[in-house]
């Protein structure tokens, strides 16, 4: 792991690693917390202090996403029109289960960040918002961190097998490449 420059520069000055944590939450939440995770299983980061930044990003993330969607909407109508069509019908359960709603939206992928804009777009209050989000973010922090945690757990496990994985996704590849030669060879002559 030591040949990454990154991970060179985290050993170097560990704050880069949770500066990082921020951003990514405010980027791209799941890969980011998976390999912080991961890399805190290894030894680079402190859990708690790791834990903390996470949590403290969720939040500046999505009340920023929030912010958004409440500046959004005094914006001309025309800018966001065809965003109000597909999402009108889904506000009045927005309004009335935020929180399972938050939940739902957490765990599906491109999901999230729209919903907290509408949230934002439709006037829910804000700290109606951040009751809805807690629970939502517990458990999105606890099960992608677990992922990651214990996956940097069982990589001493697996570590001296790692070549031969590689050398099998290398034979599964040319054989896969070979199958789909083969049978673009047998579709052309059956044409």
């Amino acid at each position: 792991m030591s040949e990454s420059l990154l991970l060179y520069y985290l050993i170097i000055w560990q704050p880069l690693g949770y500066l990082l944590g921020v951003v990514g939450m405010l980027i791209e939440g799941d890969i980011s917390w998976f390999t912080l995770a991961f890399l805190t299983s290894q030894g680079f980061f402190n859990l708690w202090l790791m834990l903390g930044v996470i949590i403290g990003g969720i939040f500046i993330s999505d009340t920023l996403f929030f912010m958004i969607g409440r500046w959004l909407k005094y914006l001309p109508r025309f800018v966001f029109i065809w965003s109000d069509r597909i999402s009108r019908p889904f506000d009045r359960h927005i309004r009335e289960r935020p929180s399972p709603t938050l939940f739902i939206s957490k765990f599906t992928y491109g999901v999230h960040k729209p919903i907290i804009v509408r949230m934002g777009m439709i006037g829910l209050p804000y700290w109606i918002f951040i009751k809805a989000d807690l629970w939502p973010i517990f458990a999105w922090v606890a099960t992608i961190g677990s992922l990651g945690y214990f996956s940097g757990l069982s990589f001493f496990l697996v570590k001296q097998y790692l070549r031969y994985a590689e050398i099998g996704l290398l034979v599964g590849l040319v054989i896969f490449f070979v199958a789909i030669k083969l049978a673009a060879k047998y579709s052309i002559k059956k044409l």
